[in-house]
């Protein structure tokens, strides 16, 4: 019995150090990460407030989980999202006959996840260390400050001072108000996220390919035709800007013709 339990106290001890230790690199990767973000992000001086705003590009996994994840730490912070977009982008196709029935179509395409998010601006350092963590590549960042310690002391001012003012005015001045706040209170951040391109392969039944075919050449014609009939339109109306100076030309070479037959006669 004692054996059994010194064994299970050694299996307890080594899993604790174990996840002591994870946790020890965790917080030196996080630390490391925290370095090395520029000290634009979240700036603090005294005195001085600031929007601010960031942009990141970057390569990922998988655009639609790391986004997920992305949005998600923002929300679990007090955010939210404002945009988000998913869009395949093919890049190349091509087909390859597999027998008289059945066609293999090969598509190379690439995923990007654009989104918009706002986060309280104390937790954006944080927030660009855990999107960071996300990206396999980092293509671009780009942090902006804007200082609105003047915008915010002149507003406090006419709202500390409005008992005069008309009511639209005061409304205006506490609309603008919120406005400067919210910019002060939260950051806002665009992603780009983007994987490295892949092949989607798809077997496609003959019949269906030669349907597609037709369609698509009965649509060709009708834009050959409709392209025509307007570089014929355009033909004319340069024929008629043009008329009155061939009119003219032709006009002059047949009256010297007729007037040195004149000469001649005489």
């Amino acid at each position: 019995m004692k054996k059994v339990f010194l064994t299970v106290m050694t299996i307890i001890t080594i899993v604790s150090c174990g996840k002591h230790a994870n946790r020890e690199d965790v917080a030196e990767t996080t630390n490391e990460m925290s370095d090395q973000v520029s000290n634009a992000v979240s700036p603090t001086v005294e005195g001085k407030v600031f929007k601010s705003n960031a942009m990141l590009e970057m390569k990922v996994a998988d655009v639609l989980k790391n986004g997920q994840e992305i949005e998600q730490h923002a929300i679990e912070n007090s955010g939210f999202v404002l945009n988000s977009e998913l869009t395949n982008n093919t890049l190349d196709s091509k087909e390859v006959n597999i027998s008289n029935d059945s066609v293999k179509k090969m598509t190379k395409i690439q995923r990007q996840n654009l989104i918009e998010l706002k986060v309280p601006a104390n937790k954006l350092r944080e927030h660009i260390i855990f999107a960071l963590n996300k990206g396999v590549i980092i293509d671009h960042i780009l942090i902006n400050n804007e200082e609105l310690t003047f915008q915010k002391y002149e507003n406090d001012l006419k709202n500390d001072n409005n008992s005069s003012v008309k009511i639209s005015k005061q409304i205006e001045n506490k609309v603008n108000k919120a406005i400067i706040n919210d910019g002060i209170n939260y950051a806002t951040i665009a992603y780009s996220l983007s994987e490295e391109p892949h092949v989607v392969t798809s077997v496609l039944p003959q019949a269906k390919l030669d349907v597609y075919k037709e369609i698509n050449l009965g649509y060709e014609l009708k834009q050959a035709w409709l392209d025509g009939v307007y570089y014929f339109k355009l033909f004319l109306i340069i024929f008629c800007q043009c008329l009155p100076t061939i009119l003219s030309v032709l006009g002059l070479i047949f009256g010297i013709k007729y007037l040195l037959k004149r000469f001649k006669k005489k």
